[in-house]
């Protein structure tokens, strides 16, 4: 299965060959005994480059499964032979990272004899790893598909200007889209569906008005070094993610409609464990 895959994702299979550090005549033969023993063509070939079939396209995505659960259950048996690597695996979105810090020593007292396993990822990321088995829990904005998981909302903090005291008047209270159009633009936005990336410049070009984005990310602590790095523009993040910077820069309210970021505790329903999710919720709300 390994091979078949390789060859699916390679799309040739002297490709293949290379990445599985094979000669190609071996290979090929592996996938025509694969063939034959399932029946069915499972690649149409088309010159030097192969295609999956309906029954490759079936048979890759249930080979994919697999592999993944040998993979899952390769790291378990290592973790608990050695007992080494965490015994709590938590995953955390960039946007619920202040909100993490401040609430980690109370977090960290209902576990005292636990290892706590941290991953930083934006919420598509983490949605991948929660679905694959690979974490227990995480911190997160709620999963573009919450059918597969259990989603406890947490808080919500609006989205803010972040903004070098120089580049307005010290009176301004908030900034409204021209304002933010008039300079280059740090903004939030996730690797995969829709958010306050998407929505703001919906709201932009419905005014007429044509942004400047410099640079797009789902870290806001990334957008604040760079402003710290002396870049002369404006940072739209969460709220929640200013608390440190409140000193060296302008914290203003964006006038847009746009949505809240939302952290919530985000666990697979397959695996919920409820024990510990009430003991993470107590933990974070005391």
């Amino acid at each position: 299965m390994h091979y078949f895959c390789t060859i699916a994702e390679q799309g040739q299979i002297s490709r293949a060959a290379r990445v599985l550090h094979m000669a190609q005549p071996p290979l090929s033969q592996r996938l025509r005994e694969l063939e034959s023993e399932l029946g069915t063509e499972l690649f149409s070939r088309k010159g030097r480059s192969l295609e999956l079939t309906d029954a490759g396209k079936l048979f890759y995505r249930r080979a994919r499964d697999i592999l993944r659960a040998v993979d899952a259950s390769k790291e378990e048996i290592i973790r608990a032979t050695s007992q080494a690597g965490p015994s709590l695996r938590i995953g955390l979105s960039p946007t619920a990272r202040s909100l993490w810090l401040s609430r980690f020593k109370k977090l960290h007292r209902q576990f005292p004899a636990r290892q706590i396993g941290l991953i930083m990822g934006d919420t598509s990321y983490l949605e991948h790893l929660l679905l694959a088995g690979q974490l227990d829990v995480a911190f997160m904005q709620p999963p573009t598909y919450p059918e597969d998981f259990v989603v406890h909302a947490l808080t919500a903090s609006r989205n803010v200007a972040v903004v070098s005291a120089s580049l307005f008047e010290p009176d301004i209270s908030d900034l409204s889209l021209e304002d933010l159009c008039r300079h280059p633009l740090l903004l939030m936005r996730r690797s995969v569906g829709v958010g306050s990336y998407e929505r703001l410049l919906r709201a932009m070009s419905d005014a007429g008005l044509k942004p400047h984005v410099a640079l797009y990310s789902s870290d806001p602590s990334l957008m604040l070094d760079l402003l710290d790095e002396g870049f002369t523009g404006i940072a739209v993040i969460p709220e929640s993610e200013t608390w440190r910077i409140r000193h060296r820069f302008s914290v203003l309210p964006v006038d847009a409609d746009l949505p809240e970021y939302q952290v919530s505790l985000v666990s697979r329903k397959a695996d919920h464990d409820a024990q510990l999710i009430d003991v993470l919720l107590s933990a974070w709300e005391s």
